[in-house]
């Protein structure tokens, strides 16, 4: 039996720092030479144009910094679901990270920050492993079971709400973390360090394709060891003394070779920090979006019921995931290139979900789109950590926006929208002034 290998040690400040600012220093070249995808990952603010740049380069193009890039629909639909394609490098071993590599020499911008563990690079039977976990508890047929608890959660959040407040600080994020401790059943205590290190975790889906700041990649790991620590005391706690949530329930699954209360921990994690940042900056585009098209929040207003459909279209309108990083595992065809295994090749979300060739008027914002024959979107679609989400997230998105629709309808805007700075992949919002009548 071969001996396991010692995991790397964590960079220096140092080491960490130098490749930061060297990834950073390539997309800043290489967007002033006016390649659309680094210019994207520069976070300009007229994103969608630039995805309209890609699509005009054909199917799938070679970005300046090496990437493949598409914002193709049919294509983008076709990569995400290919098993050819992975989030991470072939035959690879342990966390995804190039810090110790040279850029110059590999072109590898992928993966940018080392998060200290694979919560966003699961290898294929990890990834299969845990979506056998989580389908019987928090899956796309048994997520609607933890409905009524979301909703009891979100409306004590709205219970608390002023007459001004924020919409992100105050509404959407503490209705996300409210609902997701109530789901898996996290003491008070968890539930209110939560709202300090969410914030703090934010930036964990950027960081994959956007180096952010020294400061705010330490911040930002620390936070996740936190959020590990407490979803461990949670699921010990439950071990001894199992009740009627979802941590309790995952512990209860048994895949065939007996239970792990580690892999209830990873979901537990995996839904906390994943789940809940795609969570809450789909709830902010989603009533950004309605409120800025009045004529659909009057839709919604009219019928509560339609939270579903107004989440939906939200995914596809603004998606909260714009950029979807995928690795080749082997030789592929793609948009008439044929690709080695090892490239790199990134799925541009939004400007795939508003390509003309598959939707009628796809700048729109309309409610009804999705009783249209055939209508479909990629925002949490795949083989990576985002389908592994996906149900709790709707689910938590829809008891959001049927409380705001029901409790606040006469909500209305009194500010201008402010979002997260290098944040081209989630383009998070961070805060909107807002007013209940």
């Amino acid at each position: 039996m071969p001996t396991p290998t010692s995991a790397p040690a964590a960079p220096t400040d140092s080491e960490l720092g130098r490749h930061l600012l060297t990834v950073r220093g390539f997309h800043f070249v290489f967007g002033a030479l006016g390649d659309p995808y680094a210019r994207r990952l520069r976070g300009e603010a007229d994103h969608l144009s630039l995805g309209e740049l890609v699509r005009g380069r054909g199917p799938l193009h070679r970005s300046a910094l090496g990437t493949w890039v598409t914002a193709d629909g049919r294509l983008a639909a076709r990569l995400l679901d290919d098993p050819l394609l992975g989030p991470r490098h072939p035959a690879s071993q342990g966390p995804q990270e190039h810090v110790r590599g040279n850029v110059w020499e590999t072109w590898r911008t992928c993966h940018v920050t080392p998060l200290g563990e694979d919560l966003l690079t699961p290898a294929a039977t990890d990834h299969d492993r845990l979506a056998a976990l989580l389908g019987p508890v928090l899956g796309p047929r048994t997520c609607a079971a933890w409905q009524v608890d979301a909703e009891r959660a979100v409306h004590r959040v709205l219970d608390g709400l002023p007459p001004h407040f924020d919409l992100v600080s105050d509404l959407a994020r503490p209705a996300v973390a409210a609902s997701l401790a109530a789901v898996l059943g996290l003491p008070d205590a968890a539930r209110a360090a939560l709202l300090d290190l969410l914030p703090a975790c934010g930036p964990a889906l950027d960081s994959t394709l956007c180096p952010p700041r020294l400061p705010v990649a330490r911040a930002m790991t620390q936070a996740l060891r936190h959020v590990r620590e407490l979803i461990e005391a949670a699921v010990a706690n439950h071990v001894t003394a199992p009740a009627g949530d979802a941590l309790s329930a995952l512990l209860a699954v048994d895949l065939g070779g007996g239970r792990d209360p580690g892999d209830t921990v990873t979901a537990g994690v995996l839904s906390t920090v994943v789940g809940a940042e795609t969570a809450v900056t789909t709830v902010a585009n989603a009533v950004m979006a309605l409120l800025e098209h009045g004529e659909q929040w009057s839709l919604l207003r009219a019928d509560p019921d339609r939270a579903a459909d107004a989440v939906e279209e939200t995914l596809r309108w603004a998606p909260p995931v714009t950029l979807r990083s995928l690795i080749t595992q082997g030789e592929v065809e793609i948009g008439g290139e044929t690709l080695e295994a090892d490239q790199h090749v990134v799925v541009l979300v939004d400007a795939a979900q508003r390509d003309p060739e598959l939707y009628e008027d796809p700048d729109s914002f309309r409610l009804d789109r999705i009783e249209s024959p055939g209508f479909t979107h990629v925002a949490l679609a795949g083989r990576d950590h985002l389908r592994l989400v996906a149900p709790f997230v709707r689910m938590q998105c829809t008891a959001v926006l049927r409380a705001v629709t029901e409790r606040l309808p006469g909500l209305r805007v009194e500010g201008e929208p402010l979002r997260r700075g290098r944040s081209p992949v989630v383009r998070a919002p961070l805060s909107l002034p807002l007013a209940q009548k």
